[in-house]
């Protein structure tokens, strides 16, 4: 609810600066690149990392997660099922958010010209991306257990973004971790005039990087203790 109040908020804000200030304001955007911008943003992904942390550190404070713990679930399979459930959320929330913003920038001005394969590469590659960032967010939660040093971490994630690529590459020499940071393979997978090549790795390493968090997440919840 508090994720749908910020993001209605921030439509709202949006949609009044174009009618305040008119035509000019309103051709400064079209329908694409109103996409880029809002999935390009770091607020984004602030938003997924506290609704996912808070979410799961909740049960812990609750004592809701030993209570399912406790019935005989598997525990793996309710890491998974919590997972789910949070990034259809997530996805729905955050797709019906860009989707609006979109419309209104195309209803002022136009969507802009962008090939259908090019599109569809862009809400291949962002879904990833929701889905990567909502991995590291469950794998901080299960780790901490407390709602403020996960979301801490969480945001300290997306703050430094690509001072640890910088960091490896300057141990290794090797330029393959600036070329797939965070910041950058985002800027890749948003940008339509890029080929669908350098979209589809940036992609899959999006979604690895969710597979190994969550199967990192379900092992943290297996092995250890709840408290």
């Amino acid at each position: 609810m508090i994720l749908s109040v910020v993001l209605l908020t921030m439509f709202g804000i949006i949609l009044a600066s174009n009618l305040y200030y008119g035509e000019a304001a309103q051709q400064l955007s079209t329908g694409i690149s109103s996409y880029q911008e809002i999935y390009g943003q770091d607020i984004t992904y602030y938003l997924i990392l506290i609704f996912v942390t808070c979410l799961i550190t909740n049960e812990y404070t609750n004592g809701t997660i030993r209570q399912m713990a406790c019935h005989g679930i598997a525990r793996w399979k309710l890491v998974v099922g919590q997972y789910i459930a949070m990034y259809l959320a997530i996805v729905c929330i955050l797709v019906l958010f860009g989707a609006a913003y979109s419309l209104v920038s195309t209803i002022f001005n136009e969507f802009g010209e962008v090939n259908f394969i090019a599109l569809l590469g862009m809400s291949i590659g962002t879904l990833c991306m929701f889905f990567g960032v909502a991995g590291i967010g469950t794998l901080l939660a299960y780790l901490f257990k407390n709602g403020i040093a996960a979301t801490l971490m969480g945001i300290l994630f997306v703050l430094s973004k690509d001072l640890l690529a910088y960091l490896l590459k300057a141990l290794t020499k090797s330029s393959i971790f600036t070329s797939y940071s965070f910041s950058n393979m985002r800027r890749i997978i948003l940008d339509y005039t890029l080929s669908p090549k350098e979209v589809f790795i940036c992609s899959g390493i999006f979604l690895a990087v969710g597979v190994m968090t969550i199967v990192g997440s379900c092992l943290l919840f297996s092995k250890l203790d709840i408290d």
